[in-house]
């Protein structure tokens, strides 16, 4: 998985429109976690395709298919934990890591507000460059917006 940051210069009505969606995001990611985590909590189980399910139908209208990307994170990070805590409990982990934790919330722990994310299926989007390293964001997000591109690329 590769990740690409971006800073976007929005006006403030496309700031405003960047912030609900990064906001119902991130609503998604710890709705779903949390169904998750109790779920695992109760019986050790998971089911990903009830939830996925259920909560794509809740949030598909606002965040359209982005809404499948947040849900394949968040299989991916909860099918990832489970490969550690067979691991943990097999003792093939080593003493440093401990034991493994369930994904966490996206949550500013400082101020208790959610971390505003926006995730975005790879073929919803394209850059179109321009003067300097700068390009245009047209499509994807539904708006027309300048990009300025950093040196930092996450994997």
């Amino acid at each position: 998985m590769r990740t690409v940051r971006l800073r976007l210069l929005p006006s403030g009505a496309q700031e405003r429109r960047l912030r609900r969606i990064a906001d119902a995001t991130a609503k998604l990611w710890n709705e779903l976690n949390y169904t998750r985590l109790v779920q695992f909590r109760e019986s050790g189980r998971v089911d990903f395709k009830g939830t996925e399910r259920e909560l794509y139908h809740k949030y598909k209208d606002g965040l359209g298919v982005n809404a499948g990307q947040v849900i394949n994170l968040n299989s991916w990070a909860w099918d990832s934990f489970f490969k550690l805590f067979r691991l943990y409990r097999q003792g093939k982990l080593p003493k440093f890591m401990g034991k493994p934790s369930p994904p966490g919330f996206w949550k500013d722990k400082v101020f208790g507000k959610r971390e505003l994310r926006i995730l975005v299926r790879n073929d919803r989007y394209y850059i179109e460059p321009i003067n300097g390293g700068e390009g245009y964001f047209p499509k994807g997000l539904g708006f027309e917006n300048k990009v300025r591109w950093e040196d930092k690329v996450g994997w």
